[in-house]
């Protein structure tokens, strides 16, 4: 990738949570190319990544969730699909945090499989809410509706976001010039993150407001009695 695109990749993914890699599909994932929020991620900088300089990729991946993801990647590779799977990193310093990739093989002309490569996202507030959604769901199933409504608005959000920029934005840095390609990938992911802040502020706002009700009942009957 010339420097040109990849200043364009690193400002697009310079705010959010979310990076672009390109890796070799080997036991360790090596990446050869990273651009976007690796630290913040990752919780170390992606110097120590590349290459497998000090940690491999996969070395980051949880224990627990490592052989789902390989198994989700080889599956799509086969098919010659893309893979969407949500897993755990386990950072150096001992912390976690959920993500969700997006990502396929690319092949040459001849039909090699040349690498990987694909968008990772935080995806903690994702599996909060669903958590969250779950334990309300079991409290009073059939009153959330709308809840679940606005969950499914979320997450297609966030699948609509990773199908854009691999599809999209890693299409145009192959190409190795950055013009109006970029801008518009560059518009379209501001807007799907506004989208996806929006549907998480009213989930959040659905809920508090569940949970306020749900304290007024309970006080009135506390009255009645």
């Amino acid at each position: 990738m010339d420097k040109e695109a990849l200043t364009v990749f690193n400002s697009i993914f310079s705010t959010g949570s979310a990076f672009v890699y390109r890796c070799a599909n080997d036991e360790n994932f090596t990446m050869k190319f990273m651009a976007g929020q690796v630290e913040k991620l990752c919780g170390c900088p992606k110097s120590d990544i590349l290459g497998n300089a000090k940690v491999s990729y996969a070395g980051l991946t949880h224990a627990e969730d490592i052989d789902r993801v390989f198994a989700d990647v080889d599956a799509a590779i086969e098919r010659r699909g893309n893979w969407d799977v949500a897993y755990r990193l386990s950072r150096p310093d001992g912390s976690e945090t959920w993500v969700r990739e997006r990502g396929n093989a690319v092949f040459s002309d001849s039909g090699e499989m040349i690498y990987l490569e694909g968008l990772v996202v935080d995806a903690s507030a994702e599996v909060s809410l669903r958590r969250e959604l779950q334990e309300t769901l079991n409290r009073t199933e059939a009153a959330n509706a709308e809840i679940i409504n606005l969950a499914e608005n979320i997450l297609r959000s966030v699948q609509k976001l990773s199908i854009l920029a691999i599809n999209a934005g890693i299409e145009a840095a192959r190409a190795g010039k950055a013009g109006l390609g970029f801008a518009y990938l560059a518009r379209e992911i501001k807007a799907l993150a506004d989208e996806n802040n929006r549907w998480a502020n009213r989930i959040t706002d659905t809920m508090a407001q569940r949970k306020r009700d749900e304290a007024r009942e309970a006080a009135s009957g506390t009255k009645a009695g």
